[in-house]
């Protein structure tokens, strides 16, 4: 809506952008499973919507479809009284976007955050306003400036909703202790990773929070941007087998194993199943370490020899 002029930004452009989002769908769905609209929205004195646009958009499509019934024909609503200072219809929003289970976006959150910064409250007060760390706050408006000043201007079309749903990425990214340590070294880091974002590179805050092992070696690195995640997964994999998931499985074990106390000991002597489940491991890996060896002596042996062994 901000990037719209004063003449496009009215109720018609209001409605078409929440239309055409999922929770507004669903949101309609719900009001007419339950009879209307049950919680309260907010007016301003001269009627125009001051918190609760998604609920008014999502009654107007449910009337459209059910127009003989009379539970969609109005609304329940609190009134604003005239002369409110705007701080104080702010501070009411704010509380209820923010500090509330039923709220904004994180995108959204983060701007109101940012909003609220530069309107003059300094980060501690809207943490201790809104149940968040002084940190919290500094990283959630980093992520939105981040977003904002190298995601959107690249994306292909800003306008389109999906986007906001990757604020949760440049959050991660923020936060992250290491990836901050490799700005240092990369100052590009943060143009190159909201390239990653829009190619598909980084697709999931799984693959933010690996991102720093990646960012370890510059091989792993260039994969990343040639061929995409998983190449740079499987190089580092590669180059050090605790990087895979069998592996790491397996060293999780081993350090379980060897922190078993002497009660988890007694109590496992004490039962046949889990004893077998034990001793079945020792076999299990005693028989893969035997045919590692059989496998490793026998690719040892010159190709001549072994065909005249075989004869």
């Amino acid at each position: 809506m901000r990037q719209l002029d004063d003449q496009q930004a009215g109720d018609a452009a209001c409605t078409l952008l929440l239309t055409s989002q999922e929770d507004t769908e669903s949101l309609k769905r719900s009001i007419i499973l339950s009879g209307g609209v049950q919680e309260p929205i907010y007016l301003r004195h001269d009627r125009s919507v001051a918190e609760g646009n998604r609920r008014v958009v999502a009654l107007r499509a449910a009337k459209d479809e059910h127009p003989d019934n009379p539970a969609f024909s109005a609304m329940p609503a609190w009134i604003i009284p005239e002369g409110t200072p705007e701080h104080t219809v702010q501070d009411l929003l704010n509380e209820i976007h923010l500090g509330s289970v039923r709220g904004w976006a994180p995108y959204e959150k983060a701007l109101q955050m940012r909003a609220l910064v530069k309107s003059g409250l300094i980060e501690a007060e809207v943490a201790e306003r809104y149940r968040m760390t002084t940190n919290d706050v500094r990283q959630h408006i980093e992520a939105a400036n981040l977003m904002d000043r190298l995601y959107f201007p690249i994306a292909k079309d800003p306008t389109d909703a999906e986007h906001r749903s990757k604020f949760s990425y440049f959050l991660e990214f923020s936060k992250n202790g290491r990836i901050q340590q490799h700005k240092e070294e990369m100052p590009d880091l943060p143009e190159r990773f909201a390239r990653w974002v829009r190619d598909g590179q980084v697709d999931t805050g799984m693959k933010v929070r690996k991102l720093p092992k990646i960012l370890d070696a510059k091989e792993a690195v260039r994969l990343l941007e040639i061929d995409g995640f998983d190449a740079a997964e499987a190089y580092l994999t590669e180059r050090n087998p605790r990087e895979h998931e069998f592996y790491l499985l397996m060293e999780r074990t081993r350090g379980r194993l060897a922190d078993m106390s002497v009660t988890e000991m007694i109590a496992a002597r004490q039962s046949p199943d889990r004893l077998q489940i034990l001793q079945s491991l020792r076999e299990t890996l005693g028989d893969v370490l035997e045919n590692i060896d059989r496998v490793a002596a026998n690719r040892s042996v010159p190709r001549k020899a072994r065909a005249a062994r075989k004869r």
